[in-house]
């Protein structure tokens, strides 16, 4: 098991140098899609434009590290259904929106819509299952499946909502800093 384990932590039996695609280097993976398969930066954001909260990492040659959406390039888009752009895009305030989840936290790009016919900031994120942390101006939200999953350990276990916000941290980033 130890040495599978270990096997895992590099790049496994994916030592390709080229994505599957054949256009550029394979230096992406992701911890929670099947698989340990690695991908350059354009199939990866094609695989997670619908799927922000996945756990992403980049090979440096040496180690993976944790990446983010954001970081990515991937955008999320209310307001508008999956896939179709905004013509007027409006950026979460400097562009710094936190969503939990119960499987983490993540900074992620949010544009709310901006157009003429557009529903209040608030509706648009709980039109795509986020719940805002407050009503004006949200920069905060939490996955209505955090709040489900965080509901049943609370009956089941009495956690609390520090205990639960605290696991979310760790599990995000478990150095501590």
């Amino acid at each position: 098991f130890l040495e599978e384990f270990l096997h895992l932590e590099g790049q496994g039996d994916c030592s390709q140098d080229i994505c599957v695609c054949g256009e550029e280097a394979a230096i992406y993976r992701c911890q929670d899609c099947y698989g340990t398969k690695l991908f350059c930066h354009l199939c990866m954001v094609r695989l997670h434009e619908r799927q922000p909260f996945h756990k992403m990492e980049c090979w440096d040659g040496i180690s993976f590290h944790g990446i983010t959406s954001k970081s990515m390039g991937i955008r999320l888009q209310l307001g508008h259904t999956s896939g179709v752009c905004c013509d007027n895009p409006l950026s979460a305030f400097n562009d710094d929106f936190v969503i939990i989840d119960y499987n983490g936290i993540y900074e992620v790009g949010l544009d709310f819509c901006g157009c003429a016919s557009a529903q209040p900031r608030i509706t648009q994120l709980l039109r795509v299952r986020l719940f805002p942390a407050t009503t004006i101006d949200p920069k905060t939200a939490a996955t209505f499946r955090s709040l489900e999953y965080f509901q049943m350990l609370s009956f089941e276990s009495k956690v609390s909502t520090f205990e639960f916000y605290k696991t979310a941290a760790h599990l995000t980033d478990n150095t501590g800093i």
